[in-house]
Parts: C-alpha cells; structure tokens; sequence
C-alpha cells in the first residue's frame, strides 16, 4: 500500500543508540541549559532527566566535547577549531555528525530529515509535504499540524515520527495509524472519514449483506442515513450487517432518522429517491421505536 508520508522533525530514531556525543546524536559539543544552568549533550538528554523542557533556539552558550571550552554558540570551537558537527543549524542550534539528509525549513521553523528536494512547504496547510503530493494534488486543512495527534494526543508539529496523510487531509502519526488498522477501526478519528480505499471491504460487506436475509416483519424497515464519506443523505432498506450509501456504496455510515415501515417499497423508495433528488421530504410516517518524526 502506497501512502504519503510527511518528513519527520529532524531528530534520532527512537531506538538509536549512539556511543558518541550522547544515545541520541553524535557530535562534539554539549550545551548550557538556560533554564537550569546545566550542562547536557542534547535537548533529549535534559528532558529526561529534568521535570521540565527546554527551547534549545533558546541556547545561547556550549562546551566544546574534546577541550572543554565554554563559549557562545557557533560552528566551530574557538579554542580547537573542531566542527561542532558535519550538520549545523544555528537558527535551530543542532549539531549533528550524521548524515540523515537535514535541512532546515524556515516555513515551519525547524530541521527536518528526508533531504529538501523531496518535500515542499505548504502555505496553507502550513507543514512540509511529499513531492508526490504536490504533483499530484492534496486536501489542504489550515495550519494541520499545529495539534496533537488523534491518537496518542503528542504534539505532530514538532514529532520525530513520520505521519500518514489519509485522503481527508487530517494528520496522525503512522504508528498510530497501522494501530487503528490492526484493532479495526479504518475511520478517520477527526471527521470518521475512512482513512484508505475501503473497496474490498464494502464487498465482503455486500456478500454478508446478501447471505444474511432479514427476518419478514423487518423486510419492510428503511432508515435515513448520512454518508461520512461522501457526505449525502439517503433513504434505505434496514440491515443489521451494515448500512450502504445508495451514493458511493460506502458502509461507512450512520442512522440520522427511522426506521419507518414501507408497505410496496420498491414503488415508494422510487418516490423517496426521485424526493430526495428534488429536495423534497419523504411523506412516509416514521416509527418512534428503535431497532438494533523531527530532530
């Protein structure tokens, strides 16, 4: 399955261990915390030690690792004259030996990995976004991943992890998205809108539908539903296995009014579509009962 992915904020892959500079980064300077007057290798290496977060654009001083200078921040030290770090971004103060293809992004103010000839920077959606997407269109949503994930609720601005692009626009971490697929739910968490080509499903559905006969008082029930993914109503037959949108032939679906009793349906829903299609209200009587990643 071929899905888009967003570039993640330039950072380690979580399960890296390094052995130079710190387990998160390799380089050759270690910088002082404004907020605590520490010293720490990485912003990651303070926040796990410290009951607080740092800004790390906020550092204005750092150690050279192999002379132990202390000094302003700056691409090589002073005293020994070693770079800091073959990457170096000193809008973001990052130093980094390694090659991960970094660059800095000034629409959303911070590196990100993946090389830059690979995404662009959306205005409105105001985030990087694969080529591919470019070319080929996308869903913009206003200032996307200023929020948290749906899912996990951590921040999706600043996150190291990669995040899927559903069709509907709305973002969240890939993890967490293989997550929703592996217990089920194959909706969109913001709008329910579903997150991937539901065709074959929708065919299972239909087969189930098929081999599964309503009992006869219940032949006759139809119900008004609203389609989450095509976003249109419609009137159809009652069925406990699913609810299939006369539009797009979407299940995923849900009930806004009925059921109501149609005695000759096939005339009556006939009349109901040719309504519906007008803009007209069905003039049948409605039952009150209810039935059953950055661095």
């Amino acid at each position: 399955m071929d899905m888009a992915t967003t570039p993640g904020a330039e950072g380690p892959p979580e399960e890296s261990v390094k052995h130079i500079g710190c387990a998160h980064y390799k380089r050759k300077s270690k910088f002082v915390t404004p907020c605590c007057d520490k010293v720490y290798t990485c912003r990651f290496c303070h926040d796990e030690a410290e009951d607080h977060t740092i800004n790390r654009k906020e550092v204005t001083e750092i150690i050279c690792a192999l002379c132990d200078t202390r000094q302003s921040v700056q691409t090589n030290c002073k005293q020994c004259g070693i770079l800091f770090g073959k990457y170096t971004c000193l809008e973001c103060n990052l130093f980094d030996d390694e090659d991960k293809n970094q660059f800095h992004c000034q629409g959303c103010g911070i590196c990100r990995i993946g090389g830059a000839d690979r995404f662009f920077h959306c205005e409105k959606c105001n985030m990087c976004l694969p080529m591919q997407l470019k070319n080929n269109g996308h869903k913009c949503v206003e200032n996307v991943s200023r929020s948290n994930c749906p899912v996990c609720l951590d921040d999706i601005h600043t996150s190291r992890l990669p995040c899927h692009i559903p069709q509907c626009g709305h973002l969240l971490h890939r993890t967490c998205f293989e997550q929703l697929l592996r217990f089920d739910h194959f909706a969109c968490p913001i709008c329910q809108t579903s997150l991937m080509n539901m065709e074959q499903l929708w065919k299972f559905w239909d087969a189930e539908v098929e081999n599964t006969p309503m009992p006869p008082e219940y032949r006759n029930y139809f119900v008004q539903i609203l389609c989450k993914d095509c976003h249109k109503e419609g009137t159809v037959r009652f069925h406990v296995v699913g609810l299939k949108c006369s539009h797009c032939g979407s299940y995923n679906t849900c009930r806004i009014k009925g059921p109501v009793i149609i005695r000759g349906f096939e005339r009556n829903l006939e009349n109901m579509n040719l309504n519906e299609d007008r803009g007209e209200g069905s003039n049948v009587n409605e039952r009150n009962n209810d039935l059953p990643r950055n661095n």
